[in-house]
């Protein structure tokens, strides 16, 4: 079995995250390897093509984050193996990565909990920091949801975010995948200093005041998660 290991340490003084590759496309699995690579917070461990590969390569090196391929041809799929990464390393974070929008392979992906478990279209990992947000989400013990599947996996907002705008709803979407306020406002075409007013006005729509011992940021994401049945309420 040919493993691909890898030490893109810089001797910086802060610890990269360490991350595992799992895509059966060698191509993408290559230009994954070599964007990454290029993050200096990012350290690539190796490369794998399979699924029994990563499981092999997760015990040697040991890696904070899996990106691992949803589809791998024949064999367990990404989800499948991804699950028993987690349940032999709780620690380690998952990014899961797909061509499509399957929701048959999305229902797994949240059947698994979404505790360190992250999941990107493959179109967006062209915006490296998506991916490394993603990254750091995983790593972090968060979550981070592709914004072009929310509404696939959440197609009907009821309750508390019925009060929202659609640019409210937006932000909110993007405060829950762990934007910062730059990124909001490039999502939205808006100034940044534009964001915090925004903000202001969803937390009051949905009555997060300013009292509560939970940041109002945290706050929100979690009224976004629990409308959306992302989490249990």
């Amino acid at each position: 079995m040919d493993l691909e290991q890898f030490d893109f340490t810089d001797g910086s003084s802060v610890s990269p995250i360490n991350v595992l590759v799992c895509d059966n496309e060698s191509l993408f699995r290559e230009i994954l390897v070599a964007a990454l690579h290029k993050e200096p917070l990012i350290n690539v461990v190796g490369a794998v093509a399979s699924g029994t590969e990563a499981i092999e390569l997760v015990k040697v090196t040991t890696p904070d984050v899996v990106l691992m391929d949803i589809e791998l041809g024949d064999g367990p799929n990404g989800i499948v193996i991804a699950a028993e990464i987690k349940n032999a390393s709780p620690e380690t974070g998952i990014v899961i990565l797909s061509a499509h929008r399957d929701k048959e392979f999305l229902a797994g992906f949240l059947d698994e909990g979404t505790i360190g478990w992250s999941f990107l279209l493959k179109q967006s990992v062209a915006d490296i920091h998506s991916l490394v947000r993603a990254i750091e989400s995983a790593a972090a013990g968060q979550v981070t949801m592709d914004p072009a599947v929310m509404n696939d996996l959440f197609p009907r907002q009821i309750s508390l975010l019925e009060r929202l705008t659609h640019n409210q709803t937006e932000a909110l979407m993007f405060i829950a995948s762990g934007y910062a306020d730059s990124a909001i406002a490039a999502e939205l075409l808006i100034d940044e200093d534009l964001v915090g007013p925004l903000l202001q006005t969803i937390y009051a729509d949905l009555h997060i005041d300013e009292s509560g011992a939970v940041d109002q940021r945290v706050r929100a994401t979690l009224v976004y998660l629990q409308e959306t049945a992302q989490v249990s309420s």
